[in-house]
């Protein structure tokens, strides 16, 4: 391959040179653009951005003419595409040409849209464009342009298929000024196009179609044919065959497809039949019988069309390569990287396996793609610091024998420069990475700020790293590794970035609405965190760099992600993002109005989780208008049987979890419904509970309309873990009604402290479950010797008011529930009781009369007739 990189335009530009031409001087130009004859679509367009561009940089017009208007030996001339200075020839795909040529410039290439991607390289390398972002252009400012007599350049890319999948990559004019070529319009060269684009196998062979009639050509799961969240059985003949049939028929009616995917659903439920099976194990790998069809499937498209590629994904169950079996050379394999981690390169330890299976796939195929992921789904607006890996694994990528890339990234941390970083190595991966980025800072934020932006990435990077996470692209959090310290370093420098952007480029400046819209990230963390995090840095005496009023911080994040066209959170979000940011506002709201289970105890020792927060799947789950909500709204579920909501709360350790719930229908008995906490990282529960109709009817065993309190117990979170809502499917229960759940924090102590706080709540939780008929003549079960019921509920009321109002914090972090009532709406008085790791023994039991003793000193007058005579009585 012919190629001269396009790395020494600048050294061509910057070296002293007696030859030169002037394209422009003093803002004026005798230089004109010449098209052919019968000029393409895209030469048109590469004509017009040339143009475009050479006039906001020199202020001159420069004049698109026809080739035959031209003087046949014309001089400064610029020839933009098949013409006679650049005749149709065999170049690589992709491949550009950019020349002198006898005092005239030629900007050529592959008739796809070389000539389009010629006149970007020029602008950029030699003029000095750069389009940082679709809506960011620097135009430099030169009346005088001039180019260097000896400059020749003829470079084609690595990889033919470079796209970046983001909102504001994919915009046709900004994909294509990258040179991106996955989603760009006719007159931009079009898109490097694959017909059904992947997970295709139920697009060919739809169940609604032929599984009645041929249950055998789908997965056979636990010795049963299924077709719900399964895939094709591999080895049935016959459906091989008419797979093919539809195959070749998709093209017929595709004549320009050079592409065409026939790929595993996105999901696992792959085939277990015996002769699938038998395959699969000897190649070592579920791949085994992917490959095995797909060559025979290939084989046929081969012979009616020669120039077609078939692709298939190496993804999840089929990453692995096969022992044996090797593709046919018309078949392309699109391997994916979605269980990496990339804090580390992909050749690192933690992706051992993954680098494996590439070098694997890289001696088999002979056409290969990549299908990479540079987000986080579960936290779009968090900090992800993926930053140092993003070049190095592009490059790993390249020298594996990769020819397409395929970056999926949807997310707003950052994404202006790890989508500009991306697309400019795609094109060039030879191209350093590190100063890559330090112009991008220089150029999109400003070179007074640029060194802050770099410190705030080499922070969270360097914090990421010590933690040694495992940063997936559906992983945990910033909980998980962003310390209150960090956070408040991190912050900080972000905040002497935006002063000094103030100061320096203007409060209405572009640099500074850059600046704001990358510090959401961190903005986001103190939000979702705000609680914890201000309780930590009580506990640790750290300083607390968060908003002094987290609402008001609350509505301005939400006027910046409506002014920054934020789309989500998390994934599949979108349409119910502007109630994620009422959530927002509403969690704090929630906590200055606190539910009756909350009063009297610190504020930041419990967390309300308000439902607009919640993150509801598809149809599953969906906001409405409630009266009987706290604020008005409430999560609906209706029939679908699924952990319809959940929701991720930013807190780790011991929390004592209650949700606040209704139900409307005309279930009397069985299972209404189910919740609980996962662990996403651990992939196990950490705690759940079914729901029956008895917890919400009223005497008459009708359903009323009002939430009642359903108390989960202690629960032990940790990163990443998430609570969760499901309908128990029952036609019977219309719907469940999810107002909000209540986090309230457990922490264990010893000595003084548990015995004082504890034998007072056991006590009074124990009375209170009692029957009323047994209220003045019996004793709590387990508990001795006996005492007087009648009146220990005042004597403990009092007790637990004057321990409430204890000054010391570790105290007031455990937290007594108020007594259950039928008012407060709690299910169950002894599931409230307080977990305790250990029973009273004798020494608490003398330690507690001594406490108890202590606390009647201070209590209310209300209370002072009242006495507890003995630890026994107590205990």
């Amino acid at each position: 391959m012919k190629r001269t990189l396009l790395l020494l335009f600048c050294l061509l530009f910057s070296q002293a040179n007696s030859y030169s031409a002037e394209l422009a001087k003093d803002g004026a130009t005798s230089w004109k653009i010449i098209l052919p004859d019968q000029p393409a679509l895209v030469e048109k367009t590469a004509a017009r951005e040339l143009a475009e561009h050479l006039k906001l940089v020199t202020g001159a017009n420069f004049q698109t003419i026809a080739e035959k208007d031209a003087a046949p030996d014309g001089k400064s001339l610029i020839f933009i595409g098949q013409t006679a200075k650049a005749p149709k020839k065999d170049y690589q795909f992709d491949e550009i040409l950019i020349r002198m040529d006898g005092g005239n410039l030629v900007l050529a290439g592959h008739e796809k849209r070389g000539c389009l991607y010629a006149v970007y390289s020029f602008l950029q390398d030699i003029v000095g464009v750069r389009w940082w972002a679709p809506e960011a252009t620097f135009i430099p400012k030169k009346p005088t342009l001039v180019v260097a007599d000896d400059l020749a350049v003829s470079y084609a890319p690595r990889m033919i298929s470079r796209e970046m999948y983001h909102r504001d990559a994919q915009p046709t004019v900004f994909s294509a000024r990258m040179k991106g070529n996955g989603s760009l319009t006719p007159e931009y060269g079009g898109a490097v196009r694959i017909v059904h684009f992947v997970h295709s196998f139920y697009k060919y062979l739809p169940p609604d179609k032929y599984f009645e009639a041929h249950p055998d050509w789908y997965s056979e799961i636990d010795g049963k044919r299924k077709h719900e969240y399964a895939q094709l059985c591999l080895t049935n003949e016959e459906m091989i065959r008419e797979l093919t049939r539809n195959v070749l028929e998709t093209l017929r009616k595709n004549p320009d497809a050079k592409m065409i995917d026939v790929s595993q659903n996105d999901w696992h439920g792959f085939c277990t039949c015996a002769k699938c099976k038998a395959i699969d194990d000897a190649e070592e790998s579920h791949a085994g019988t992917l490959i095995v069809m797909l060559n025979k499937v290939a084989e046929a498209v081969e012979k009616e069309f020669p120039d077609v590629l078939v692709e298939t994904l190496a993804y999840q169950y089929t990453r692995k390569p096969p022992k044996t079996v090797k593709p046919r050379d018309n078949v392309l394999i699109r391997l994916c990287t979605i269980e990496c981690s990339y804090i580390q390169p992909l050749d690192g330890e933690q992706n051992r396996k993954f680098a494996a299976d590439l070098e694997g796939w890289s001696k088999l195929a002979k056409h290969l793609f990549i299908w990479d992921y540079t987000t986080n789904y579960n936290d779009y607006l968090g900090p992800h610091p993926n930053l140092r890996v993003l070049v190095p694994n592009v490059r790993y990528f390249v020298k594996h024998g990769a020819i397409g890339l395929f970056e999926e990234g949807e997310g707003d941390d950052f994404c202006e420069l790890k989508n500009w970083l991306l697309l400019r190595v795609m094109w060039e991966p030879h191209l350093d990475g590190e100063k890559l980025i330090d112009e991008f800072l220089r150029g999109y934020y400003g070179e007074a700020v640029a060194p802050l932006v770099r410190q705030y990435w080499d922070v969270l990077i360097t914090q990421a790293e010590k933690e040694k996470i495992y940063l997936g692209c559906f992983g945990m959090n910033s909980a998980k590794w962003i310390d209150l310290a960090t956070l408040n370093q991190a912050t900080g420098i972000m905040n002497e970035a935006i002063e000094t952007a103030t100061k320096v480029y203007g409060p209405d400046s572009d640099e500074l609405a850059r600046l704001q819209k990358s510090k959401m990230g961190v903005d986001h963390v103190w939000l979702t965190r705000y609680y914890p995090l201000r309780c930590e840095a009580r506990e640790k005496k750290l300083p607390f760099l968060g908003p002094k009023d987290p609402l008001k911080a609350a509505e301005e994040f939400a006027d910046f992600a409506r002014r920054f066209k934020t789309k989500a959170a998390v994934i599949s979000q979108e349409a119910n993002f502007p109630l994620y940011l009422e959530g927002l506002k509403a969690g704090f709201i929630a906590q200055k109005n606190p539910p009756e289970i909350c009063k009297g105890l610190p504020e930041d020792a419990w967390l309300v989780c308000d439902a607009l927060s919640f993150h509801n799947y598809n149809e599953a789950a969906t906001i409405i208008d409630d009266p009987e909500g706290w604020n008005g709204k409430s999560v609906r579920m209706g029939t679908k049987v699924d952990w319809n909501t959940s929701y991720t709360p930013p807190v780790r350790g011991k929390y004592r979890v209650l949700a606040s719930l209704r139900c409307e229908g005309n279930l009397k008995e069985g299972r209404a419904g189910s919740w609980g906490v996962y662990d996403a990282q651990g992939k196990k529960s950490l705690k759940n509970m079914t729901l029956t109709p008895k917890q919400f009817v009223t005497d008459d065993g009708s359903f009323d309309r009002k939430f009642r309190w359903i108390d989960l117990g202690v629960v032990d979170f940790v990163a990443g873990a998430y609570f969760w809502f499901a309908h128990g499917h029952s036609p019977e229960l219309d719907a469940i009604f999810v107002d909000r759940v209540v986090l309230i924090g457990a922490v264990e102590r010893s000595g003084m402290e548990m015995t004082r706080r504890g034998m007072l709540e056991r006590l009074l939780a124990d009375f209170r479950g009692l029957p009323p008929r047994l209220a003045g003549r019996s004793r709590t079960p387990g508990m001795a010797p006996p005492y007087r019921l009648k009146t220990l509920p005042s004597v403990l009321s009092g007790a637990l008011d004057s321990a409430r109002a204890a000054p010391d914090p570790t105290v007031l972090r455990f937290l007594a529930l108020p007594p259950p009532s039928r008012e407060s709406g709690i299910s169950s008085a002894r599931a409230l009781r307080p977990q305790y790791p250990t029973s009273p023994t004798p020494s608490t039991m003398r330690e507690a009369e001594e406490e108890v003793q202590a606390v009647q000193g201070a209590m209310p007058a209300r209370f002072a007739h009242k006495s507890i005579s003995g630890a026994e009585r107590a205990c």
